[in-house]
């Protein structure tokens, strides 16, 4: 599992914008999220280029809802799109007064609970009752509520057979339970099993959890409760092995998910982006989800097959990337500069990672345009490898020049070519293009020649 650094604070450690290739390897690491300090200094507002505030406009979602009416809010978009920065940045406008109404936000962070890339509805209840219980505001009183006590003493009766030794107090038992999900291999996967059964009470107990907890906020004058849970996309998309043509993303989020419906509270979860291709079944399961895609940022004007860049999506990147690195430093000149954010297809993670290995491979910096591209190539590498021998490569031609998937396109070859970042979706009216590293691909550029279809 991915180590996570969410204690370091970049902006405690280093003198930004970063001049010297260490500092400047640390400021565009993408593992690193931005939380605290560096969540006021270092995230860039792109709204202006994602066709609006959508996050913004979920906190609004959020504030206008009666008593009692709970919403559930899907964020999808692809890896590297800032979800998680944008999720912490609503959790703290969640909580300021607006009007006299403030709200508590518990972000979790699936990666500290499980193993993100196999999630299921038991284990997923529990990482969230276990957050509530580690939640600096409401752990404190949630510890030590008969809720959390029944609901624990029926957790240690049924995983008595898993080989593990759980304390039989919180928080202690609890924390034991968290460690050895993150840390004992297959362990997830017999909770998962013995909880089977046991779902309906979970969900039962978590949500008069949450109903103890709130009547503490309410006390405090706070509003209400939000659940932000961060990460789940990562689940892994794989065939299910039963003879249907069901994936792991089906079972969890299409058949498992909407029971937490059944939660008292507001809830915002994050879904794969290749999700969005089955709207029809979203809404048939969630009780009318507020459903939002973060895009990445258009750096290339819509299906023109020609490099024209978008012009607000490039200057967008570059305040982006100016608030953690000196690129006068950092670049030889505009033209590597300008050529770095157009190869990263406005992907976040992806321009931040052409930043890291550039300063690792030329310490010196002032990175020139080829040296740029000699980074690209490891990348490209590694979609060649993804690519090779694909049935669907000359319609990747079409994508590029018209900014959409052809008619009768495979619906199962389309989520795969969004789960696995090769078609990046974009914003305003919702359009594709295939990613930079992928039309650099000897396999891409084969396939040119071949009829596209349609």
């Amino acid at each position: 599992m991915a180590a996570r650094f969410e204690s370091i604070v970049l902006t405690d450690q280093l003198e930004l914008p970063a001049r010297d290739a260490r500092s400047v390897r640390a400021a565009c690491n993408p593992r690193f999220d931005l939380v605290g300090k560096d969540l006021l200094a270092l995230r860039e507002d792109l709204s202006s280029v994602r066709g609006g505030n959508r996050i913004q406009r979920m906190e609004e979602c959020i504030r206008g809802s009666l008593r009692g009416d709970y919403q559930v809010q899907l964020l999808s978009g692809h890896p590297g799109s800032g979800k998680s920065t944008e999720l912490r940045w609503l959790a703290g406008e969640l909580q300021k007064d607006r009007q006299g109404q403030s709200f508590h936000a518990v972000v979790v962070d699936l990666q500290e609970y499980l193993d993100v890339r196999d999630i299921q509805l038991p284990e997923f209840i529990t990482a969230i009752f276990s957050a509530i219980l580690d939640d600096e505001v409401l752990g404190p009183y949630a510890r030590t509520s008969t809720t959390a006590r029944k609901v624990w003493k029926e957790v240690l009766s049924w995983v008595k057979g898993l080989g593990i030794s759980l304390d039989a107090e919180i928080p202690a038992g609890v924390a034991k339970l968290k460690l050895s999900l993150k840390t004992s291999p297959g362990l997830q996967q017999r909770y998962r099993e013995a909880s089977r059964d046991h779902v309906t009470s979970l969900i039962e107990g978590l949500g008069d959890l949450i109903q103890d907890v709130r009547s503490h906020l309410v006390k405090q004058d706070v509003e209400d409760l939000v659940i932000i849970a961060d990460n789940l996309e990562r689940i892994e998309r794989l065939q299910l092995d039963d003879g249907t043509k069901r994936t792991t993303h089906d079972l969890f989020f299409l058949e498992q998910l909407p029971l937490i419906q059944n939660v008292p509270v507001h809830l915002i979860v994050t879904i794969p982006v290749s999700l969005h291709f089955t709207q029809g079944r979203l809404r048939h399961v969630y009780r009318a989800p507020n459903d939002v895609v973060l895009p990445m940022i258009a750096v290339r004007a819509r299906g023109t097959g020609a490099e024209i860049p978008d012009e607000a999506g490039v200057a967008a990147l570059r305040r982006m990337l100016a608030r953690r690195i000196d690129c006068s430093v950092v670049f030889a000149d505009d033209d590597a500069l300008r050529h770095a954010i157009v190869q990263s297809g406005g992907c976040l993670r992806d321009l931040l990672r052409i930043v890291t290995q550039g300063a690792l491979m030329k310490p010196e910096l002032r990175l020139t345009r080829t040296e740029i591209d000699g980074v690209i190539k490891e990348f490209v590498g590694n979609m060649e490898r993804l690519l090779q021998g694909r049935s669907f490569l000359a319609e990747l031609h079409h994508i590029v020049n018209t900014g959409s998937f052809p008619g009768a396109f495979d619906d199962e070859a389309r989520q795969w070519l969004l789960y696995e970042l090769v078609v990046l979706e974009y914003n305003g009216e919702t359009w594709y293009d295939v990613h930079p590293f992928a039309r650099r691909t000897h396999a891409f550029r084969q396939a040119r020649s071949a009829p596209a279809g349609g």
